[in-house]
């Protein structure tokens, strides 16, 4: 099982991917597989053009690890990458990371939630390397973007030897209808990447399934 570690660092500290204290907080190789587009009916009536796709999902594989200081829960993500962090033109896309939370025990990653069991994710895009998306999805093409004032996700991102290295953190606490961490208490996580340079957005993407189980130390 994952494993959140506690550690004692100030958020500033959590913020930056080359924090020292980070290569003391275990971490874990998640493989990634190509979004199942092909055939999806809901994939479909969103963008036939998506539904079409065949050859998303360059990225196979994601280091994640994660730590919290009993006030704010930080997610470090690494994949290596070209860097695509501009968008020069209609057809070009930057690369993203995602991290996805469920809102209630039945919901599933793999369908983006549902009405009746919707999901939270953060959302960070290579262009916007200090700004991160609060998303809400109730199935595929459902997913509402915001950037919380009251609660953020904040970023730390850099880019080194191949790879990116991405932080994403919030305060333990939030709104009903986001994701709550407790101390003690186990959650659950699943991820997405984008490679930009592949022309992957939305559905476009690679994956790691359904939601893995996470314990939260106390």
């Amino acid at each position: 099982m994952m494993k959140v570690t506690r550690i004692s660092a100030l958020l500033n500290e959590l913020l930056d991917p080359n924090l020292p204290a980070w290569a003391t907080v275990p971490s874990q190789e998640f493989p990634l597989v190509p979004t199942p587009l092909k055939g999806n009916p809901g994939i479909k009536a969103i963008s036939p053009f998506i539904e079409k796709s065949t050859d998303h999902g360059t990225v196979t594989g994601l280091k994640v690890a994660a730590a919290h200081n009993g006030e704010h829960m930080a997610v470090h993500l690494s994949w290596a990458s070209d860097k695509h962090d501009k968008i020069v033109d209609l057809d070009e896309f930057v690369d993203g990371v995602a991290v996805m939370f469920p809102l209630t025990p039945q919901a599933t990653a793999i369908t983006m939630g549902s009405v009746s069991d919707p999901v939270n994710a953060w959302y960070w895009k290579g262009n916007l390397s200090d700004t991160a998306f609060d998303v809400v999805a109730t199935g595929y093409g459902t997913s509402s973007r915001h950037i919380d004032t009251s609660n953020p996700i904040s970023c730390g991102a850099s880019y080194s030897d191949g790879r990116w290295h991405v932080v994403l953190a919030r305060e333990l606490k939030a709104a009903a209808d986001r994701v709550v961490f407790m101390p003690g208490e186990p959650t659950r996580m699943a991820f997405a990447v984008w490679d930009g340079g592949n022309r992957e957005r939305s559905g476009r993407k690679s994956f790691s399934g359904d939601f893995v189980p996470v314990n939260v130390e106390a």
